[in-house]
């Protein structure tokens, strides 16, 4: 059998969208002798739209979302992707197997759930001990990066059955790739942005923005959800009718998707209407029914709506209550620039907030104490598997020239709302 010849992705800096798998001539590796030092390789990783956001903007500067960092580019990369000026690599959430170590307690073979290499190709890690099975990458190159992007936990690895052959463990692992992450964002916003019990944390974490009491509160709220099949906006509205006290829930959770996934949305029962993207421009549609008695307030959270929908739903409802409120978590993966609303953050009194996950997190958790706040986003977690996640389904791909094929479909807006996509790397 021919030997494995590794390749990592390599993105255009320009246009997020344009992909290239390019295979390394050259990865012969010296021994590792390094203290601290693991040699990882992914194994399992998902591919959901988050990752065109980290294309997008980790080369913008943020603090604590320095994307184009995480890995380095190799020495073997041949040009012109070898061009940091106009190519960049991102990550992707899954699990990576330890193949060379220099840490005791991570011995070859262990798996590592976290912030994976796109590819094939052996990357090195340089860990520090939290606490239990939780580490955390400490490399120079790595500190412009928020904690999330920076923890690794050990997990237990699971036999594959191969495609078609799926156990429960497979499945939950593979739940864990494609949303373990996006649903702890949900579960953020939901119980530390929207807390019931204070005035909660701004949706960027920042501690300098304020956030009253006043915006925490949901209670009487009305809340639409632009792109909520998306795992995200899934997460969130699963947590806004089973994570939250009865008393407290909004009155109402509008769905605002495409027609293909307007079924998908109704069965998920999280929603109390679903209508559509271009629902606006049909002459007998009634924005004013839908949203019921003038509320006191609207949140509108945009999880990835393509277009322009978040701008033309924002101006829709604006009139229809005493205050609207914006959250900005996702983008549209063809988004090739920051859009009106993104600009709109940075505007004080615009009611537009940007969340950051990242920074969300470490502050919610800083506040909560570490151990209850993860036991607690933990059980939620768990519930949420064990309801069904919602109905969605889990679709295998195997190498990393299948993981190119859905990035590419994604971009063209092929996979249903009800698809998880999750790659096995030989």
């Amino acid at each position: 059998m021919a030997a494995l010849v590794p390749a990592i992705q390599v993105i255009s800096k320009t246009d997020h969208t344009e992909q290239h798998i390019v295979p390394l001539s050259n990865s012969a590796t010296t021994p590792l002798t390094a203290a601290s030092t693991v040699r990882i390789r992914t194994r399992l990783i998902s591919l959901t739209t988050n990752v065109f956001s980290y294309a997008r903007d980790g080369g913008r500067g943020s603090p604590g979302l320095d994307w184009y960092n995480t890995w380095p580019f190799p020495d073997s990369l041949p040009a012109p992707f070898n061009d940091t000026t106009k190519y960049c690599r991102v990550a992707a959430w899954g699990f990576s197997e330890v193949m060379e170590s220099t840490i005791p307690d991570l011995p070859v073979g262990t798996e590592l759930f976290g912030y994976q290499p796109i590819g094939t190709a052996i990357e090195e890690l340089t860990l520090k001990h939290v606490a239990g099975g939780a580490w955390k990458e400490v490399s120079e190159r790595r500190k412009r990066l928020l904690g999330v992007y920076n923890e690794y936990v050990v997990s237990e690895p699971t036999v594959s059955k191969g495609l078609g052959g799926e156990d429960d463990a497979k499945r939950s692992k593979a739940l864990d790739a494609i949303m373990r992450v996006l649903y702890g964002s949900s579960f953020m916003l939901n119980r530390s942005t929207f807390d019931w019990n204070s005035k909660g944390i701004h949706p960027f974490g920042a501690k300098q923005l304020t956030w009253s009491a006043g915006d925490a509160d949901l209670t009487g709220a009305v809340v639409f959800l632009l792109a909520p099949s998306g795992k995200t906006g899934l997460a969130f509205a699963h947590q806004l009718r089973r994570g939250r006290p009865e008393d407290k829930q909004p009155r109402k959770v509008v769905a605002v998707g495409s027609a293909s996934s307007r079924d998908f949305s109704t069965a998920t029962g999280l929603f109390d209407e679903v209508v559509l993207y271009g629902d606006l421009d049909a002459p007998m549609f009634d924005l004013v029914a839908v949203v019921g008695q003038k509320p006191a307030k609207i949140l509108l959270v945009n999880f990835g709506a393509r277009g322009d929908a978040p701008e033309k739903w924002t101006e829709a409802l604006r009139p229809l209550c005493e205050r609207l409120q914006v959250v900005l978590v996702g983008s549209d993966p063809q988004a090739k620039a920051m859009g009106k609303l993104a600009a709109l953050c940075l505007e004080l009194g615009s009611g537009v907030h940007q969340m950051n996950a990242g920074g969300l997190r470490d502050n919610a958790r800083h506040g909560a104490g570490a151990l209850a706040y993860f036991e607690e986003m933990g059980a939620a977690w768990e519930g949420f598997k064990a309801d069904g996640a919602a109905g969605l389904k889990v679709v295998w791909g195997q190498g990393i020239d299948d993981y190119a094929k859905g990035w590419d479909a994604i971009v063209r807006g092929e996979y249903g709302a009800d698809n998880g996509l999750v790659y096995e790397l030989p």
